[in-house]
């Protein structure tokens, strides 16, 4: 019961295994792309497994979904050495063994409706102790999912809740905003300010794949906007803390959709500094 207690506590969806979703209940299954990953004891790549396809995921009321995952459609597995993510959205796995290649399917329903049918998302993971380079190929992957990546709407003496490895695009200032400085704890933390990242994304601060040690902490901001001949500064103070709570005003966005803006601005970064090192070079500088 303390379990239970906890999780409604801390705010949190309650992982539902050990429970069986019965064939009568399932309006559909969706077969998703197959996973090839090595075994491993220990590694700074996890396996992880999305409970469904990106777009089911991104939308507003996923979160709050009722999601059963099973192993082989009727298989109870141990929790052990797995770990829920963001509101069991997302299994991962801390070992991962031959033992461990499967049909894993996550069926999930509006809690809404007790009595609607579940959809199911089927993944199959084929666990190897290595992968011959012929035998990859573009329905077969090695890679990690992303981190979700959200936008936050952030007010002055408000809390963002962070979790870790996610990325938080945050709008902090009005829309005319000319620049933006912020300290972390009273000095300079890595972050990024003043963005042009393409809408839909937040651009006046990004934490990117946040980690308690750099990026927790209180955040006192400074805008500077320009109105006419007057300029004036205005200063927003928040607090950033790891928690598995849900933020207000948040909203997820679509990972493609965040890599080709982290990649083109990387892109543009990286020119801008490769023509400023040609021009010192030239003019001796």
């Amino acid at each position: 019961m303390w379990f239970f207690s906890l999780f409604v506590f801390l705010g949190l969806t309650i992982p539902s295994f050990g429970i069986i979703v019965q064939p009568d209940q399932i309006a559909k299954t969706v077969f998703l792309n197959d996973t090839t990953f090595l075994a491993y004891n220990s590694s700074t790549s996890k396996c992880r497994i999305d409970c469904a396809d990106a777009e089911t995921m991104l939308q507003k009321d996923f979160r709050t979904f009722q999601k059963v995952w099973m192993f082989n459609n009727t298989e109870m597995f141990s929790a052990d050495d797995k770990t829920f993510i963001d509101s069991n959205r997302s299994l991962e796995f801390q070992v991962l063994n031959l033992e461990d290649t499967g049909a894993y399917q996550c069926c999930i329903r509006s809690t809404d409706l007790a009595y609607q049918s579940f959809v199911c998302y089927s993944t199959m993971l084929i666990v190897v102790e290595e992968i011959p380079d012929e035998e990859l190929n573009v329905t077969t992957s090695t890679e990690v999912p992303p981190s979700p990546s959200w936008n936050v709407l952030i007010e002055d003496g408000s809390v963002l809740n962070a979790q870790p490895e996610n990325n938080y695009f945050l709008k902090i200032f009005q829309d005319n905003v000319t620049s933006i400085h912020c300290l972390v704890n009273e000095v300079d933390a890595p972050i990024k300010t003043s963005n042009s990242f393409p809408s839909p994304l937040y651009n006046d601060l990004l934490i990117q794949s946040f980690n308690l040690t750099d990026h927790s902490g209180i955040y006192v901001c400074n805008g500077t906007f320009q109105i006419g001949n007057e300029t004036s500064i205005e200063t927003v103070s928040f607090t950033v803390s790891q928690s598995w709570n849900d933020n207000e005003n948040a909203e997820l966005l679509d990972p493609k959709v965040v890599a080709e803006a982290l990649k083109s601005a990387f892109t543009v970064f990286s020119f801008f500094f490769i023509s400023l090192f040609i021009i010192s070079f030239v003019f001796g500088l």
